[in-house]
């Protein structure tokens, strides 16, 4: 009885260690296409995970669908520049697995500046959302980087309208005032088009 339950541990045991090595077959994969430049991929890879994003977002953090598509365009952004940058050259996990992570610590961002924007923190809240852990730590000083860089390269009126809603928590209803728009929708399609020209500067079509 005990050859046989360790025979089956041994098979599971290798059926796993298979599956793990496909998972970094892949994901190696994804790292190499990548730093090398092949946009088709790229593009492929933006589309894969985008509905099943939108679906995860709404099921766990009841976020819509308009606020998921951008938080998952924001995600994957920085999730190519960790890579193209060589911040990432390997990784344990599958790329699903870590643009989701990306995806999430966004999602906690997002409902923070809408808390912030809506009320006062109290000291403790504002002591609390300050050690969220080192990961997203890291994230969110290397999504600014990665922002302020393609801003650079995207001009206005978009430098202004991502500047004054991602780095000052400024909402629509603020940047129209800010920029003459005569309505906080058109600041708010406005910030679309520009998060689309982002994703253009990386090789990625389609809407």
């Amino acid at each position: 009885m005990i050859t046989l339950q360790n025979s089956s541990f041994d098979v599971h045991l290798l059926q796993f260690e298979k599956a793990a090595a496909k998972v970094q077959q892949q994901t190696n994969s994804v790292i190499d296409s990548i730093v090398n430049g092949h946009p088709k991929v790229v593009e492929d890879l933006y589309y894969r995970y985008r509905r099943s994003f939108g679906a995860w977002a709404a099921k766990y953090y009841g976020v819509d669908d308009d606020t998921a598509a951008e938080i998952y365009q924001r995600a994957f952004i920085t999730f190519y520049y960790n890579i193209k940058d060589g911040k990432i050259t390997h990784m344990s996990s599958s790329e699903k697995t870590y643009l989701f992570a990306i995806g999430k610590n966004l999602i906690r961002e997002h409902f923070r500046l809408v808390a912030k924007q809506a009320e006062p923190l109290s000291v403790e809240a504002e002591l609390g959302s300050v050690d969220h852990g080192i990961m997203e730590k890291y994230e969110q000083s290397h999504r600014k980087d990665t922002v302020r860089r393609l801003l650079a390269q995207i001009g206005e009126p978009c430098n202004s309208v991502l500047t004054m809603f991602y780095f000052h928590g400024m909402n629509m209803k603020e940047i129209a005032a800010k920029l003459n728009y005569k309505t906080e929708q058109i600041a708010a399609k406005r910030k679309f088009i520009c998060l689309k020209q982002l994703r253009s500067l990386m090789g990625i079509s389609g809407a």
